[in-house]
């Protein structure tokens, strides 16, 4: 098994100096679909400016975990936060946002229902 070495052998860096692993190189053969599979994001947010981004992985079908522990205790940014989520995610792409514990919450497209919740 290889690490996070380019073909030279050498530790890939990226601009911001963190490292890149490139998992189809080092993992050719995962266990994971390359057609029909699912994408599950994580993602920490601490105001409104990064929603935009959080709704284009929704609309593309992709499941997001959302850590909103920044600004739990910030109603009014929460607020700001939830809101529009809600809007988009429940009434215009018609899927869910649930509770995933204290801070944080998950984010279904409508190819995907949470069981209990009314789902299949």
């Amino acid at each position: 098994m290889r690490g996070p070495f380019d073909e030279l052998g050498e530790v890939s860096k990226l601009g911001d100096g963190s490292i890149f692993h490139d998992l189809e190189k080092m993992y050719p053969d995962a266990p994971i679909p390359e057609e029909g599979g699912q994408i599950l994001r994580n993602a920490v947010i601490d105001g409104s400016d990064g929603l935009s981004t959080l709704m284009d992985w929704v609309s593309q079908g992709d499941m997001v975990i959302v850590d909103v522990s920044p600004i739990i205790d910030q109603p009014g940014r929460l607020s700001e936060v939830i809101d529009p989520l809600m809007v988009f995610v429940e009434q215009q792409m018609g899927g869910q946002l649930l509770n995933f514990g204290h801070s944080r919450l998950l984010l279904l497209p409508s190819t995907h229902q949470a069981r209990g919740t009314g789902g299949v």
